[in-house]
């Protein structure tokens, strides 16, 4: 089926299948037009609007058929605040991103608490954060992320 995405005065046509999840199509948009998933806000419009929320949801149950519009919002992800305990167990506050990268994040440690990236071992709710984006690791506001030391030996 062919859906239209709507973006402040353009309109582009995707193929897509009535099974394909919200999520999919998303990757789709950000092949096409270059916007990140978590940039993408989904409006359908049928006589009421209907904010595609659910990523894992098919497209076919939220009623989306072949022509249908869908309006696309581009968002920037809301700055959140977290809490980093250190290795003395003094808790600093951070605004982050949630899509904020690991690496980048350590960085940011590195700067501020003067441990070297590669020695740092950070966690959060139990899970060592070692790639990826802090979202990926459930990271969300007034999460608290314990930074620890690797141990060092051979």
């Amino acid at each position: 089926m062919d859906l239209i995405i709507t973006l402040v005065g353009s309109s582009h046509t995707l193929r897509v299948n009535p099974h394909d999840t919200v999520s999919s199509l998303k990757i789709l948009i950000q092949q096409k037009l270059g916007i990140a998933c978590e940039s993408q806000k989904l409006v359908f419009v049928n006589g009421c609007s209907t904010t595609l929320e659910d990523d894992s949801a098919t497209l076919e149950s939220y009623g989306l058929h072949s022509g249908a519009r869908v309006t696309l919002l581009v968002t920037t992800p809301a700055i959140i605040q977290v809490f980093l305990k250190n290795v003395k167990g003094v808790s600093s506050t951070y605004d982050i991103k949630p899509d904020e990268t690991v690496n980048h994040f350590k960085s940011r440690v590195h700067a501020r608490e003067r441990v070297p990236v590669d020695q740092q071992r950070l966690t959060h709710e139990s899970r060592e954060m070692n790639e990826g984006k802090l979202s990926d690791y459930n990271v969300r506001a007034h999460s608290n992320i314990s930074l620890s030391l690797r141990l060092r030996g051979g």
